[in-house]
C-alpha cells in the first residue's frame, strides 16, 4: 500500500503520548513555533486572495479538495488571485482570458518551473547529486530549450507517422484485450486496457520495440505512483521549513529512544516521517533502473545496425552521442507521456457506458465514413465525432487539475499589478475548462461543441484560435506531446466504439481485485461519473477515476473474429530485422514492484 508522509506527525505524536521525557524534547521547538506563529511571510504580490493561517497560509484550506476550494475563491476574488503556501507566494489563474494575458501574451515571463524539496530533492537526487529532473519539471534554462528542440522534432503530426507501426500493434493488442473482456460476459474495469495501451504506444515509439504487457504494466503503475507525489501543498514540510526543521530535530532527539518508544507504541510518528522520502527514493530508483535498462537495450540494437524508426534512436542517429544524464533526462520525460491519455480514456469509457445514445452517435458517424468497414485508427481526421469525444473528455474531466505549475522567470506586470520573479503560478485547468465565457453549458459533457465548425460553444461557430482547453497547458512550456495525445485518443476510441457496446454494471469480489491501478479499487464511480465526486483523491495532481464495471458486448462477432485472426497486418507498416524479435529486456518484477 502506498504511504505518504504525515505532515502532522508531530501533532500525532503529541496526542498519543503522555507528557513525559519525549515531550520535553519538543520544548524548544514548541517555543519557536509560538514565536513564529504570529509572523506572516512578506507579501510581495498585491492581489486579493483568501486569508490564511500564520506560518502555513492556505495549505490546510486546500485539503478540502483543490477544485472546490479554488472554484469558491474564484467566485470571490476573480480570475487571478493570490495564495500563501507556507513560505511560498502563489498566484492562481482561473479564466481563459487570464491565461491569454499571462501564459500566452507574456509567455517569456511565465516559462520557468518551481522546485520542490520532495520532487527535486529526495526524488530527483535519490541516485546522484547531479541527477536530472524531467524536462517538464525543470526550471527554465537554455539547456531545457535544447532538450525541447530535440523532442519537438519527434512529436510533430508528420513526424509521428514514422512510428505508425507501433501504434498499430498496440491498437491490435487493445482490441484483443477488449475481446477477452467481452467474452467473459461480466462487467470489468478497463483501466488496465487503456493505461497499458497508451503507455505502451509512448514507450514502444520512444525505444523502438513492442514491449510485453508485463513491462508496460510495470511502467504504467510506476508512472502513476510517481506522479501522485506531486500534489500541490503536500507534504507540508515542502512548504513550511519550520515543520521540516522540527521534524528533523525531533528525530535527532528521539532516535536514541527509538527502542523504548516502540515498546511503548509511541514510535509510529517517527516511522511516518521517514516513510515519504524512502518511498520517493524507491520510486526514483525503479524509474531510473527501468530507463537505464531500456536505454542499454536500445544502444545494443543501434550498435548492431537496427534501422527501426524510433524517437530516441532517431535523436541519437541525428545528434550523435549524448551524456548519460542527457539520455536519462530525455527518457524520464517521455517515460510516462501516455499516462494522461489512459486517465482520460478510463474516465470517458465509464461515462459512455451510461450513455448509449452517445455510443450510437459515434457508431453512426463511423459507419457514414467507412460504410461497414473497420475504421483505420491511424487516419485520425476522418470521423469528426470521434475527435470531438476525445476533445470533450480533455475539457470535461481535466485530468491534470492544476496543470504543471509555473514560476515567474522575471518580474511581470498583469493588469497593473507587479508579479515579482520566482512566484509560483498555478493555472486552474479544471476551472478554466468551465469558464462560462469560453464554454456554454460548461458543466455538461457535450461533444457537439467541437463539431460542425464549433470550437467550445454550441451556440456559435468560430475559428479555431488558441488551445481548446487547458489539459495540456498553454504558451511556452506547453506539452509537446499534444499531437500524439490526440492520435492515441482517436485510435483507441474509434476501434472501441466500432467493435463494442458498453454498459455499466457492478464489479464482483473477483473483478474488483483486477482494478488497475489498485488505488482506484477504494470505491466504484457513480453512474453519472462526476469528475469531482468520483475521483480517488480530491487533492491528487492527476484525477484518477474510481473503479467502474463495464460490460462489453461485441456488435458483430464474426467481423471481430476475422479482424483478430488476420492480425490487421495492413497497419503494420514496418518490417524490422530479426533482431526485433528477441525478447525485451528482462525485469525483476519482484524487486521493481513498488507497493
Amino acid at each position: 500500500m502506498e504511504t505518504k508522509l504525515s505532515s502532522l506527525a508531530l501533532l500525532d505524536f503529541a496526542s498519543t503520548t503522555s507528557p513525559t521525557i519525549p515531550l520535553l524534547s519538543f520544548l524548544p521547538v514548541l517555543i519557536l513555533c509560538l514565536l513564529l506563529a504570529f509572523i506572516n511571510p512578506t507579501r510581495r504580490v498585491k492581489l486579493p486572495g483568501p486569508t490564511g493561517l500564520p506560518l502555513v497560509g492556505n495549505l490546510f484550506q486546500l485539503r478540502s479538495g483543490h477544485a472546490r476550494a479554488l472554484a469558491r475563491w474564484t467566485n470571490e476574488y476573480g480570475g487571478i488571485f493570490r495564495l500563501a503556501l507556507g513560505e511560498r507566494e502563489a498566484i492562481v489563474i482561473n479564466t481563459y482570458a487570464d491565461v491569454n494575458k499571462t501564459l500566452v501574451q507574456q509567455g517569456a515571463a511565465f516559462q520557468s518551473r518551481p522546485e520542490f524539496k520532495l520532487w527535486h530533492g529526495a526524488f530527483t537526487k535519490a541516485l546522484a547529486v547531479d541527477a536530472p529532473s524531467t524536462i517538464g519539471t525543470a526550471p527554465f534554462s537554455e539547456e531545457i530549450s535544447k532538450y525541447r528542440r530535440l523532442l519537438a522534432a519527434q512529436t510533430t503530426v508528420a513526424g509521428l507517422k514514422r512510428f505508425n507501426h507501433f501504434t498499430a500493434r498496440r491498437c491490435f493488442s487493445l482490441v484483443h484485450l477488449l475481446s477477452k473482456s467481452a467474452k467473459s460476459g461480466i462487467p470489468q474495469d478497463l483501466g488496465f486496457h487503456f493505461w497499458t495501451t497508451a503507455i505502451g504506444i509512448s514507450v514502444d515509439t520512444f525505444f523502438g520495440r513492442t514491449f510485453e504487457d508485463d513491462v508496460t504494466r510495470l511502467i504504467a503503475d510506476l508512472s502513476i505512483k510517481t506522479f501522485r507525489q506531486r500534489s500541490l501543498g503536500t507534504p507540508i514540510h515542502d512548504h513550511v521549513p519550520l515543520v521540516a526543521a522540527a521534524e528533523r530535530l525531533a528525530l535527532i532527539v528521539a532516535t536514541p529512544l527509538h527502542f523504548v518508544l516502540r515498546r511503548l507504541e509511541w514510535a509510529s510518528w517517527m516511522d511516518s516521517i521517514y516513510r515519504a522520502e524512502a518511498y520517493a527514493k524507491k520510486l526514483r530508483d525503479v524509474e531510473v533502473g527501468c530507463c537505464t535498462r531500456l536505454l542499454q537495450d536500445l544502444h545494443r540494437r543501434l550498435d548492431a545496425g537496427d534501422p527501426t524508426p524510433c524517437q530516441m534512436g532517431d535523436i541519437l542517429r541525428l545528434n550523435g552521442a549524448l551524456t548519460p544524464n542527457d539520455e536519462l533526462r530525455l527518457t524520464t520525460t517521455v517515460f510516462a507521456s501516455g499516462m494522461g491519455v489512459g486517465t482520460n480514456l478510463t474516465w470517458l469509457a465509464a461515462l459512455l457506458a451510461g450513455h448509449p445514445e452517445m455510443q450510437e452517435n459515434a457508431y453512426r458517424a463511423i459507419e457514414e465514413v467507412y460504410g461497414g468497414e473497420v475504421p483505420d485508427p491511424l487516419d485520425t481526421d476522418r470521423v469528426e465525432y470521434i475527435k470531438a469525444l476525445g476533445m470533450e473528455a480533455g475539457r470535461y474531466f481535466a485530468s491534470i487539475r492544476l496543470g504543471f505549475p509555473r514560476e515567474t522567470y522575471e518580474d511581470v506586470v498583469v493588469d497593473g499589478v507587479l508579479i515579482p520573479k520566482s512566484v509560483l503560478v498555478a493555472y486552474n485547468a479544471y476551472q478554466i475548462n468551465r469558464d462560462p465565457q469560453r464554454y456554454d453549458f460548461a458543466e455538461d459533457f457535450l461533444p457537439e461543441r467541437w463539431t460542425d465548425g464549433r470550437y467550445g460553444r454550441t451556440d456559435v461557430k468560430q475559428a479555431k484560435v488558441g488551445v481548446p482547453h487547458l489539459n495540456h497547458g498553454a504558451g511556452r512550456r506547453m506539452c509537446m506531446g499534444v499531437p500524439n495525445v490526440n492520435k492515441m485518443l482517436y485510435a483507441n476510441l474509434v476501434l472501441l466504439l466500432h467493435f463494442f457496446k458498453l454498459e455499466r454494471g457492478p464489479l464482483d469480489d473477483t473483478t474488483i481485485g483486477t482494478v488497475f491501478p489498485a488505488a482506484r479499487a477504494v470505491g466504484e464511480a457513480s453512474l453519472s461519473v462526476n469528475p469531482i465526486d468520483d475521483q480517488v483523491s480530491a487533492c491528487d495532481p492527476q484525477a484518477l477515476p474510481l473503479a467502474a464495471g463495464i460490460k462489453l458486448t461485441v456488435r458483430d462477432p464474426d467481423a471481430l473474429d476475422r479482424w483478430l485472426a488476420d492480425g490487421h497486418r495492413e497497419l503494420d507498416q514496418w518490417e524490422g530485422p530479426s533482431l526485433l524479435d528477441t525478447p525485451s529486456p528482462m525485469f525483476n518484477f519482484k524487486e521493481w514492484t513498488v507497493g
